[in-house]
């Protein structure tokens, strides 16, 4: 049997400009007439990402649940958003693709990740 050679993300996809860039854009269109739900979702994302990456209880674990749960409420201020995206998406930065790409593979195949031995 053939193993699946798994395709990791490339070296510069955690370069600020590109992977920070929609989570700015959305903290930026918060509380104006053209935030949208892909604004949410960009925000969100961050959020999902860090909860899956991080150990249960850290302190990036805690502020992404935190940052999820103010996505969840309406409206949202950017005072209290923006401190917990920035601590989030800093941490992000700071870790090895391997690890970003592992989370992001389970938030996708939630399903599939369960039923391997």
């Amino acid at each position: 049997m053939k193993k699946k050679r798994r395709k990791l993300l490339p070296l510069g996809v955690k370069k600020r400009t590109t992977t920070e860039l929609p989570a700015l854009i959305a903290l930026e269109a918060i509380g104006k007439p053209w935030f949208c739900e892909a604004h949410l979702t960009d925000l969100m994302a961050v959020s999902m990402v860090c909860q899956v990456a991080a150990e249960p209880g850290s302190e990036v674990h805690d502020a992404a649940l935190a940052l999820f749960d103010l996505l969840g409420k309406e409206p949202l201020v950017v005072s209290e958003v923006e401190p917990l995206l920035m601590f989030t998406n800093d941490w992000m930065q700071r870790q090895p693709n391997g690890r970003i790409q592992d989370a992001i593979d389970r938030l996708l195949n939630p399903l599939q990740q369960t039923a391997q031995p």
